[in-house]
Parts: structure tokens; C-alpha cells; sequence
């Protein structure tokens, strides 16, 4: 090669190792005043892996899948007379978050049952900030345990899913506040994806007790004072203690029993009061597992998400708590909505999870014995196929699969894959405005959530 191309050459080269650079480190922009995207020349060159569409029969045979109310009937019956009151508890994964869904459900139960009030709310959230039926806040010293605990498989769950116990110091975790967007803004869809891998965990040791506190919300769905509050626990000792302050006034010192299962301290004030305070001691490893806000009469919809979990081995809930809790809490109807989380475009056969599901729907019909379970189906999530999002096409199979899980366990089936309109449905919520889907075509906005609890309501009512 000629002396003179040498220079030039090294310079091109040297130019376009720099551009590569700075397109990976530049993040993407789309404003009002310019739209950048992320280049990657070199990664263009890779293969990039075909992905089968959803096979036609399959999608129609899933789409065709019938509803069955059957089970269900005792909460049918409650549920035509305004005058019975009626508890649900409602369990999913990230699509439940933030109480969307349960929450235009409990506001639309109680406009025809009355009640005021959430329900039963954990110690901590890491969407707390999101939740708007409720205001909840606490300090960083609590360890809280799931069903995404592995390590921690020999400390029984509450049944909202979670142990808290409080400690004298904090691990590190990923919070995620809310978008400063609109009232119907849908988390960022990075921050929605399944949990991140587990890495090495510090603990940074503090000299305060672990507190938490609760905030009444005007909002549809939450409610305006708190007049009935009971705290649950488990695992205390004789000198096991909770400091109390209501709307801000002194501290009062409640005492908690020592005595085996699950245990209820009344909190509830003199006067409806807007905001509890409770702290407790940071060396008394007490089981703590939320707070019921609610009234002797009414409607209550219990929202209990646990972000990432398949709703497969819910024998972490022993029998014993979920009896316990069922004396407190008489809930007329259990709802399992999962699906997201196990689903994944290459799987075609999804017979573990029909294995791991049953398992979990039968032990929650012998801890709670006559009280109906239902079924809701996984919903439309797209992929990208070129510049199009269209169906995954795992999601026939795994709601097929579904349906057989709920027909062989005796549950209520809804099919919500079919509600929403089958094949490629998730991108109309997606586009309608207002959204009623994120971008990343797997969660619902807020006004998509209303809008499958509207759907859930017309469906159970018969409609």
C-alpha cells in the first residue's frame, strides 16, 4: 500500500472506532427539539435470530378458551346483594403493582357494598411511591422477605406474600418512584422487568428503630381517614413492643402478645385519624406482616404483588397463616393473576408450571376450605418482529395451559388474553389514547388497568 493511504487510512479507522464509542455511551433522546437513536454499526453486522410467530391454531384455540363462572358461585351470590360484604384478596406479580387493577375494583365494590378503606398493606414497597389509594413511607432498616427470598426459604410468608422483620440496619434496594408524566403514567418499562441478578448485598448498620408510616388518600379506591387499623404479627416476645402516634400526636406505647400463630393488635383510634406512625425495635426480630385498613362492613380488595414470582411453590404461606389470617380477614374469593413471568417466546411446553401450579392452588384450598379461587389467564404481550410487535408466540400455549389448570383444580377461569381481543391485541392498548399499555408492550397504564377491572367486574357479574 502506498505511504500516502497509511495516514488517512489509520485516521478513517481511528474516526470510525470513535463514533462506535461515543454511540454506546451517548443514551438515546427523543424530546420536543431533537430525536437521537443508539448506533451500533458493529452490532448490526451480528445474526440476529428469527422468531416464530404465534401458530393461528393455537392462537384461535386459546382465543376460544370459554370463561367459567362455575366455582365461583358462593362470591356470585354474595356478590348480587348489596347488603353481604365481600373480601377479595388479589395476588399477581408487577401487573398489580402500584394497587392498579384492585384499586378500581375496591372503589367500584364499595360505590355498591360501602366500605372505606385498602385493606391489608405490607411494612414496605419498593413502589410505594406509585401507590396512590395510599400514602406509605419507611425507614431502610427492615428486612423484607418473598417468595423471590431463595435464602430465606425457612422464615414462613404472610399472606400478602412477604415477611418484615425489623433490624438494625439496611441492605441497599433498588426503589422505583413514579414518572413525573401524568396521572396516567405507567412505570418505566426498564424498571417493570423482572428483578435483577442477585449480587453480593452490604449491610450498613444504623443507630434508629425501624419505623413505618401510613398516609389516608382522597383518591378513588383509598380511603379519606383510617378508623379501623389492625396490625399482624407473629414471633414476638414478652417484652415486644410497637411505639404509636396518630396524626402526629405523642407516642404511645402498645405492648404486643406472646403467644404462638398469627396475632392482631387493634390500632384502631379513638377518632378517624389521616396518618399512623408505628415504630418498632431494631433488635426484636418479630414477623411482622402488614396492616388492615378497613371497617366491620363493606367491600375490601387486598392487592398482593410480588414483582418476578410465577405463582408456583405459594406453600411458603404455611396452612397454619393462611388460617390464621382467614379468622381475621373472611375473604369470599382468592384471585391468582401470573403469567408474565414464566412466559417466554421459545416455550411451547409450560407442563412444569401446570405441575407448580397446582400444587400452589391446592395449597391454598386446604388452608382455606370453601372459599373459591379464580383464575385469571395471562394477557396479550408482544415482541418485536422487525418494526412490528406481535404476540409472543408462547402465549397461546401458556393460557391453554391455564385453562387446564383451573378446569382440573376446580378454580374459576377468566380468559383475559380473549377480552382483550386475542392476536396481537396488546398494541390497540398500546396506541388508543389514552395509553392503556406501556411501550414496552407488556404492562398497563393506569387507565388500562381501570380498564380490565371494568372488564373483570362486568365478567363476574355475568356480563
Amino acid at each position: 500500500m502506498h505511504k500516502e493511504f497509511i495516514k488517512p487510512l489509520i485516521i478513517v479507522v481511528l474516526a470510525v472506532l470513535l463514533v462506535e464509542f461515543l454511540a454506546r455511551i451517548i443514551p438515546a433522546a427523543d424530546n420536543r427539539f431533537f430525536s437521537l437513536k443508539k448506533l451500533s454499526w458493529f452490532e448490526s453486522l451480528k445474526h440476529k435470530e428469527t422468531v416464530a410467530t404465534a401458530d393461528t391454531s393455537i392462537v384461535k384455540k386459546a382465543a376460544d378458551i370459554s370463561h367459567d363462572l362455575l366455582p365461583l358461585q358462593s362470591f356470585i351470590k354474595k356478590l348480587n346483594n348489596p347488603s353481604e360484604n365481600l373480601r377479595i384478596a388479589y395476588y399477581g406479580d408487577s401487573i398489580i403493582e402500584g394497587d392498579l387493577i384492585t384499586g378500581k375494583l375496591r372503589m367500584e365494590l364499595q360505590s355498591r357494598h360501602q366500605g372505606s378503606g385498602v385493606g391489608m398493606v405490607g411494612i414496605t414497597s419498593i413502589v410505594a411511591g406509585f401507590r396512590q389509594t395510599i400514602g406509605h413511607s419507611f425507614s431502610r432498616n427492615w428486612e423484607s422477605i418473598s417468595f423471590m427470598s431463595p435464602s430465606k426459604n425457612d422464615i414462613p410468608l404472610g399472606i400478602t406474600g412477604y415477611t418484615y422483620i425489623p433490624r438494625n440496619y439496611y441492605v441497599p434496594e433498588k426503589v422505583i418512584e413514579p414518572l413525573q408524566i401524568d396521572s396516567l403514567a405507567v412505570l418505566d418499562s426498564a424498571q417493570v422487568a423482572s428483578p435483577e441478578a442477585p449480587k453480593e448485598r452490604t449491610r450498613f448498620y444504623v443507630d434508629y428503630n425501624p419505623w413505618v408510616e401510613y398516609r389516608a388518600s382522597n383518591v378513588a379506591g383509598g380511603a379519606s381517614t383510617f378508623s379501623r387499623i389492625r396490625l399482624f404479627y407473629s414471633h414476638s416476645s414478652d417484652s415486644s413492643y410497637v411505639n404509636v402516634s396518630y396524626d402526629g400526636a405523642p407516642v404511645i406505647l402498645r405492648y404486643l402478645k406472646n403467644q404462638p400463630g398469627v396475632q392482631v393488635l387493634d390500632l384502631s383510634p379513638v377518632t378517624p385519624c389521616k396518618k399512623i406512625r408505628l415504630e418498632f425495635a431494631a433488635n426484636d426480630p418479630i414477623h411482622l406482616y402488614g396492616v388492615s385498613f378497613d371497617e366491620l362492613q363493606g367491600a375490601y380488595v387486598d392487592n398482593y404483588p410480588v414483582r418476578g414470582y410465577s405463582g408456583m411453590y405459594f406453600q411458603r404461606i404455611s396452612s397454619e397463616i393462611l388460617s390464621g389470617f382467614q379468622k381475621h380477614l373472611n375473604y369470599d374469593l382468592i384471585i391468582l393473576q401470573y403469567g408474565a413471568n414464566v412466559s417466554h417466546y421459545k416455550i411451547r411446553d409450560y407442563s412444569y408450571y401446570e405441575k407448580g401450579m397446582k400444587k400452589s392452588i391446592k395449597h391454598i384450598q386446604k388452608a382455606l376450605p370453601g372459599v373459591p379461587v379464580l383464575l385469571i389467564s395471562a394477557h396479550d404481550r408482544c415482541i418485536k418482529q422487525g418494526t412490528d410487535y406481535v404476540t409472543s408466540p408462547d402465549i397461546p400455549y401458556l393460557v391453554s395451559t391455564q385453562a387446564k389448570i383451573a378446569k382440573e383444580t376446580g378454580c374459576g377461569f377468566w380468559n383475559l388474553f380473549s377480552a382483550m381481543g386475542g392476536l396481537n391485541s396488546m398494541p390497540n392498548y398500546v396506541n388508543h389514547q389514552p395509553p392503556l399499555a406501556g411501550k414496552d408492550y407488556t404492562h398497563f397504564t393506569r387507565a388500562g388497568a381501570d380498564h380490565i377491572a371494568e372488564m373483570l367486574l362486568a365478567y363476574l357479574k355475568g356480563n
